[in-house]
Formats: C-alpha cells, structure tokens, sequence
C-alpha cells in the first residue's frame, strides 16, 4: 500500500490527525502536505462522506426495532413508571424532530422542483 493510501485509511480510522499520522508512520507535516493537495483531499472528503452515509443508512435500518422495544417499554405492565415515562419520552421527542425533518424535507424537495421548472422554462437550459 502506498504511503497516501495508508495515509487516507489512517486519517479515515482516527480521531485526530496526530493519530493518523502516527498509524501510517508519517509526519503531521507529511500528513498536512497530502490533505493540502486538492486530488487528495476531494478523495479524501468523498470517502469520508461516504463513511456517514454508510453509517446512517445502518442507523436507519435500526429505527423500527428502536420504536418496538421502546413501545415495548410503555406498554409493558413490568415496567417501571420511570422507565415507561422515559420510552415515552424517547418515542414523543424522535417521534417530533423525525415529523419536522420530513415536513422540511418535503418543501425543500417541493423547492427545488420549482426551481428546475424556473430553470426548464428559461432559454437554453439543458438541465442539471
């Protein structure tokens, strides 16, 4: 493996920079010169993203059975009067923020298929 590519492994499992730099067995220098060139910094910000999508999308396949075991909770007649308060709790507050994030997510998609319909009507667009 070639020393960018343990650098960008390195930098993509660490904390820190300092901490990468020393997985690889580079310099914090050598590591700033490679974040400094654009073609491996572009790389780098692209894997890195690609990490949080990863990591989102295995969130997201968690969300029903969170919901069950929380629902369990409420509904259970052995559970405690705290833990039934804390589930609802849990259940009410995800339950509002996932409801405004869709709400906005919905006009921001509501958005911007107005403006490729602006963008459409104009002279000479060929799209996006």
């Amino acid at each position: 493996m070639k020393n960018r590519e343990k650098a960008m492994a390195a930098l993509l499992s660490s904390d820190t920079q300092a901490e990468a730099a020393g997985k690889c067995g580079i310099s914090d220098r050598a590591l700033r010169g490679y974040l400094a060139d654009p073609s491996f910094n572009a790389e780098y910000q692209r894997r890195k993203r690609q990490l949080v999508s990863d990591a989102t999308r295995q969130i997201q396949a968690s969300y029903q059975s969170a919901i069950r075991a929380l629902r369990g909770i409420v509904e259970s007649d052995t559970s405690s009067a705290g833990e039934k308060i804390s589930a609802a709790r849990a259940l009410l507050e995800y339950g509002l923020r996932f409801t405004d994030t869709n709400e906005i997510m919905t006009q921001l998609e509501d958005v911007e298929r107005l403006i490729e319909k602006d963008m459409k009507s104009r002279n000479g667009w060929k799209g996006m």
